[in-house]
């Protein structure tokens, strides 16, 4: 595992040198309102199990993204647990990154070995090393810059890409991770990575991504699985959001908010052909 993953989407998802990825992500997070962090400042939160982030390419979905990481400013973790879909590889269960650590425009961030090996032992094949799903993939990628930014501490990351997207994957993959989660001594975040509905007009999306969030809200991850498969929802990640949901509930991590919503028609003024963004953290 000595190989480093190298950037697949810098200089067309967001800004490939260090410089202008710093400026831009830093105006994303200096627009995020007071009122987002005085809420959790004023009710004594500090800690954060996971959030629910955006992976299009910054000029839409980087603002979303940022009222999440906003949260993570000057916050130490170990270890985050970055939970993607494939988009690229076609595979059952889990695949895990055969790498010691993922190149970003800000240096290297490196691997936790540890926590993935834990994870694949446990799984007895759910969960398992699979380097060709993340070569291409961008869902991980993009989160790895706002991470860099925001948190306060040398952390590393456990990349992993969901491929077949079922309750049966998310509920025994979010029973290995709670098993896992509960036994390791440091701190982590999972950052679960997925856009919402795809390519409907915005009246149409604005309605589908609503009921998808309250179904979050709701903590019922069957229900997510089972109104994405009647086709009433959409979210790339809907398995990943069902995983960690899942994990959450084994964990008793059940407060949930809405940060943001937003959709690609406001950046773009194509209002006939929209992808939904949201970003919502859970504690």
């Amino acid at each position: 595992m000595n190989e480093v993953r190298k950037p697949a989407v810098a200089n067309i998802f967001y800004p490939e040198d260090a410089i202008n990825l710093k400026r831009t992500i830093s105006s994303f997070i200096s627009d995020v309102p007071d009122y987002i962090t005085d809420f959790f400042k004023k009710n004594g939160i500090n800690d954060f199990f996971s959030i629910i982030s955006p992976h299009a390419g910054y000029i839409y979905s980087g603002q979303v993204a940022a009222y999440g990481y906003s949260l993570l400013k000057q916050k130490k973790y170990d270890t985050i647990i970055i939970i993607g879909p494939s988009h690229y590889s076609y595979f059952e269960g889990f695949a895990l990154g055969y790498f010691k650590s993922f190149l970003t425009p800000f240096g290297e961030i490196d691997v936790d070995v540890e926590f993935s090996n834990l994870l694949a032992k446990e799984s007895k094949g759910l969960f398992e090393f699979l380097k060709n799903a993340h070569i291409r993939e961008h869902s991980i990628e993009v989160q790895l810059p706002f991470l860099k930014t925001v948190i306060d501490s040398d952390f590393k990351i456990v990349p992993i890409l969901m491929g077949e997207q079922n309750i049966k994957f998310s509920e025994e993959g979010a029973e290995v991770l709670a098993n896992v989660l509960k036994n390791y001594e440091k701190k982590c975040l999972i950052v679960v990575s997925t856009d919402l509905s795809h390519y409907h007009n915005s009246m149409v999306a604005e309605k589908m991504d609503q009921k998808l969030i309250n179904i979050i809200k709701e903590l019922n991850p069957r229900k997510l699985i089972n109104l994405s498969e009647s086709g009433e929802i959409e979210a790339c990640g809907i398995g990943p959001i069902a995983t960690m949901l899942t994990t959450a509930i084994k964990l008793n991590k059940k407060n949930i908010k809405e940060l943001i919503y937003k959709h690609s028609g406001e950046t773009s003024q194509d209002y006939e052909r929209v992808v939904g963004y949201t970003s919502i953290v859970i504690w």
